[in-house]
């Protein structure tokens, strides 16, 4: 089972969530299993009586999901059933169906949790639309009775959603309603949030991340220069938790306590890679930039002679830091892109987008690009036809050949 810390869980008082059963015999059958459980409140951190939760029925699950950061989610889950029948029953799993991906669309790609499910021996359900999709039933006679989506991507049709007993529940890698949409984790990122955070809310049948909220975590801290696989990891583990607990204490039940959350609204929409990524050293700081790498993990630019633009070649930057001359030393430069050896003077007009060779301690030195305000470290590169490769070599070896003035754009 996950093991995390402790975390304080923010729970308030709300109206009682309505019932949202279909069928008449469903909606009898509930209400009289609601007049009859001796149903307790409680504090944060505390949980419901082992008593009060074996007494209702198991969970028969329709799991939603995709990626790796559902993935982690699923199988905490499976742990539970395997480890409890009485608390879950069954778990089923709708997968988006496989798509052909690369270059000319040969390659059948599968999404991540389609072949986890199958590791679990979970069977899969694969759909590109809800549209006239039904979910069959996990046990003859029963029907499913909750529906969790996990970074799933598609908006669950209130049919389904009316259709299980208890609705459905959703967790989501932010503190909401702040940073509703698909990509929150490279949002918080590239904004230089210090804080983020996991929460469990119900699905909303029409607007994505509207739901209400049934459990959120404390702010969890991001450290300056944290890596987007750093922090998705450690929110998916987060989340897992957070749901296990969702499910284990049966939060959704009516009627349900909601969290009101001090948090502002604001958007993460979907990351458009190729304007994302895009380096501009004229208005971009060293921080900026290196964020941004922390988050998308590679950027790009141009490089070429600053008066034949349309003689640039596209470069790709990897692993970039900012440089700090209090920590790592002063930009001690032998060759600019103008060709000049640095002076007093010289270093107040340094265009960005400048590059330089800096030897260190190290063997190979490390190539350094002015910024709007202070200095990128790159350490890898590739430009446009040729091999990835180390920048501090690639640095070197201009400044050995006497080329230039290159720059990048």
């Amino acid at each position: 089972m996950l093991q995390l810390p402790l975390l304080l869980l923010k729970r308030n008082a709300s109206p009682p969530a309505t019932l949202p059963f279909l069928f008449a015999e469903r909606l009898c059958r509930n209400a009289l299993a609601f007049c009859f459980s001796n149903r307790t409140s409680f504090a944060p951190n505390s949980a419901r009586s082992s008593s009060t939760v074996s007494t209702r029925p198991p969970l028969r699950i329709l799991f939603c999901g995709s990626d790796h950061f559902s993935a982690t989610s699923l199988k905490a889950l499976h742990q539970d059933y395997l480890q409890d029948r009485r608390s879950i029953a069954s778990i089923d799993v709708v997968a988006i169906k496989s798509k052909y991906a690369g270059r000319g669309l040969k390659t059948l790609k599968d999404v991540p949790i389609k072949s986890v499910a199958k590791e679990l021996m979970l069977r899969v359900h694969e759909i590109s639309t809800f549209t006239g999709w039904e979910p069959p039933n996990p046990t003859p006679g029963q029907f499913f009775n909750l529906v969790i989506a996990v970074s799933f991507g598609l908006l669950i049709p209130r049919r389904i959603l009316f259709g299980a007993e208890y609705g459905g529940i959703n967790v989501h890698p932010s503190l909401l309603p702040s940073y509703r949409g698909p990509a929150p984790i490279y949002h918080v990122l590239l904004n230089g949030e210090p804080f983020t955070g996991v929460t469990i809310q119900t699905l909303h049948p029409t607007r994505f991340d509207h739901g209400k909220i049934l459990l959120q975590s404390q702010e969890v801290p991001i450290p300056q220069g944290t890596q987007y696989n750093t922090l998705h990891d450690k929110l998916a583990i987060l989340g897992a938790e957070m749901l296990l607990r969702t499910c284990r204490e049966r939060l959704f039940v009516p009627p349900a306590t909601f969290v009101n959350s001090p948090y502002p609204p604001s958007e993460a929409p979907k990351i458009q890679a190729e304007i994302d990524s895009r380096i501009r050293f004229n208005e971009q700081d060293a921080r900026e930039i290196e964020r941004r790498c922390g988050a998308l993990t590679t950027l790009w630019c141009k490089l070429g002679e600053p008066e034949l633009l349309d003689r640039r070649k596209r470069v790709i930057f990897t692993q970039l830091s900012v440089w700090s001359e209090a920590k790592q030393g002063p930009v001690r430069k032998e060759f600019t892109a103008e060709g000049e050896p640095e002076t007093i003077k010289s270093r107040m007009r340094i265009k960005p987008g400048t590059w330089h060779f800096q030897q260190t301690k190290g063997k190979i030195g490390v190539m350094l690009v002015k910024c709007r305000r202070g200095w990128i470290q790159v350490g890898g590169l590739k430009i446009e036809g040729k091999n990835l490769t180390h920048a501090g070599e690639w640095a070197r070896s201009m400044v050995a050949n006497a080329r230039g003035p290159w720059m990048f754009s």
